[in-house]
């Protein structure tokens, strides 16, 4: 297949582009102008076009098969940049007669009305990220209901892996190799679910794969529900550091730290995931596809993370 990746420089699309890479594909991995165009895996294209612009998203995606939509913004410039990035990959798939991949995320069904989460579950968000989302994936899906475009739909919980360097996990894994402390937002003993970037990028090109998944929500669960604590454990277990400490940050200072830091201030809203978690079923993707979705353990996903940041660190 021949895939154009748009934001392959962020964790999921830099995670697509590897594993399809691996698999032999033809891969044009879309990055920003102040990108640089190096750190790919070889034999890949990189271009840098504006993402923002829908005629150079619609050029970079000419004769290709597959537009995965990995595009993404900082939290407070969502409401912005949001729909006109999926506008844009919209465009960009429909004029290429391609496939539109778009990672979803569990924000489109607010609080949690079952655990586990099935793909039936109401679409209730009540945050202002919950909303953004919902409506680009009912513009997507439509246009999909329209035939003009094919789309696949996977769900994912957090990611965490190699490459992925936001603020949520980058703390933790640096603080083990430091030895130092980490923090957790509300509830480090919450059910939590998270997945190996590397997983999430392998479920996506199955589905891709697999003519009875488009169209509908696919959710890509993590190997097992588990707990903060659990998997700052392991981490710290990977660096060979000790037990961790862990700064769990209360509701009321996180709304503190918010007056102060803009991105604080915007992520604010989806603090309930972290004691109101949305834990995923994956039946559905077992019943599509005849196997289970890929589920790297925990243990096993922290040890090549881990390895991972050694290795950022050595060289940065």
């Amino acid at each position: 297949m021949r895939i154009v990746v748009l934001g392959a420089r962020g964790s999921i699309g830099g995670a697509v582009v590897r594993r399809a890479r691996l698999a032999g594909h033809q891969i044009r991995a879309v990055v920003r102008p102040s990108s640089g165009t190096g750190g790919f895996p070889t034999g890949t294209e990189v271009v840098q076009r504006d993402l923002l612009s829908k005629e150079s998203v619609v050029e970079a995606a000419r004769g290709t098969d597959v537009v995965v939509h990995a595009a993404n913004a900082p939290y407070p410039e969502w409401p912005r940049l949001v729909p006109r990035l999926a506008e844009n990959a919209l465009a960009a798939a429909e004029a290429a007669g391609a496939i539109l991949a778009f990672p979803g995320n569990v924000y489109v069904y607010g609080l949690p009305q079952t655990r586990p989460v099935t793909e039936d579950h109401p679409q209730e968000p009540h945050t202002q990220k919950g909303n953004l989302r919902l409506a680009v994936e009912q513009r997507f899906l439509q246009a999909h209901r329209d035939g003009r475009i094919r789309l696949v739909l996977p769900r994912y919980p957090d990611f965490y892996g190699p490459g992925v360097m936001n603020e949520l996990f980058r703390p933790i894994f640096e603080g083990a190799l430091a030895g130092e402390p980490c923090r957790w937002p509300l509830d480090a003993d919450a059910p939590h679910e998270f997945i190996l970037i590397d997983d999430a990028a392998e479920a996506m090109l199955k589905l891709i794969n697999t003519p009875a998944a488009h169209g509908r929500p696919v959710h890509v669960p993590g190997p097992n529900p588990t707990t903060a604590r659990k998997f700052i454990r392991l981490v710290y277990a990977a660096a060979g550091s000790r037990e961790p400490t862990i700064r769990v940050i209360g509701r009321g200072a996180f709304w503190f730290a918010g007056l102060f830091n803009r991105f604080v201030r915007s992520a604010f809203e989806m603090a309930y995931l972290f004691d109101h978690p949305v834990l995923l079923d994956g039946s559905r993707y077992g019943e599509l596809m005849g196997s289970a979705y890929p589920a790297t353990p925990y243990e096993e996903g922290i040890r090549r993370t881990m390895e991972w940041f050694r290795s950022h660190r050595a060289t940065s």
